[in-house]
């Protein structure tokens, strides 16, 4: 009894498979803002003014920024970001590596859960200066440290998703002489197998232990 439960399991385990996959790139098109321009500067410790230094901050999921100075020009990309409003770009482009010094700019990635989600779901971008990151529209956290766009510079796990459309929302900052980008975005997109379809891999692997234990009989 104890082999055929193990069967069992066995067998149901191969039912609900995941398959690591690249979500995300920095050849994805995605929609994206470059009318924010520079109303973010000073405003908070988020964004630093031109000549403030580059320091090292990191913020958690309670540290959302206030972005209320960028409200006309981000619109409800948050709340229903598949319609923005604001300055969004029209359809989805590629999103430049680089942007005008001094300015806020932002992007919004609408990626696929596919039929029963993503889990493992992991950030990992390169930016400079800093990068705000909100998932489904909640506050994820974000991080600013000098120079450079290389990615591992700034990573975050991001959890399991739901199947259909997701929506990545960031914000990229930039307060100095240079700006760059570079993202990439990894899961395990959950392969389920729903019973009945299922109850055949189950009923085979029930069978072939049930011949062994006559074999060893």
């Amino acid at each position: 009894m104890k082999k055929l439960a193990l069967a069992a399991a066995l067998v149901l385990a191969t039912a609900a498979t995941s398959h690591a996959a690249t979500i995300i790139d920095s050849a994805t098109k995605g929609f994206y803002n470059a009318g924010i321009g520079s109303v973010l500067n000073s405003t908070s410790i988020a964004f630093p003014g031109v000549g403030d230094g580059d320091p090292t901050q990191s913020f958690g999921p309670g540290d959302a920024p206030d972005l209320s100075a960028a409200a006309s020009a981000l619109g409800d990309w948050l709340t229903t970001p598949a319609t923005p409003g604001g300055t969004w770009s029209a359809t989805e482009q590629a999103i430049p590596r680089n942007w005008k010094v001094n300015d806020e700019t932002a992007v919004i990635y609408a990626f696929d859960g596919g039929a029963n989600g993503i889990e493992n779901l992991n950030l990992s971008i390169g930016v400079d200066n800093g990068i705000f990151v909100w998932l489904n529209g909640v506050f994820q956290g974000g991080a600013m440290a000098p120079g450079g766009a290389r990615l591992g510079e700034f990573t975050l796990d991001l959890g399991t998703v739901q199947a259909g459309t997701n929506f990545l929302q960031l914000l990229r900052e930039d307060h100095g002489g240079g700006t760059g980008y570079a993202i990439e975005v990894t899961g395990d997109e959950i392969s389920a197998v729903p019973l009945p379809a299922g109850l055949p891999l189950l009923l085979a692997g029930l069978g072939i232990f049930g011949w062994m234990k006559r074999r060893a009989a």
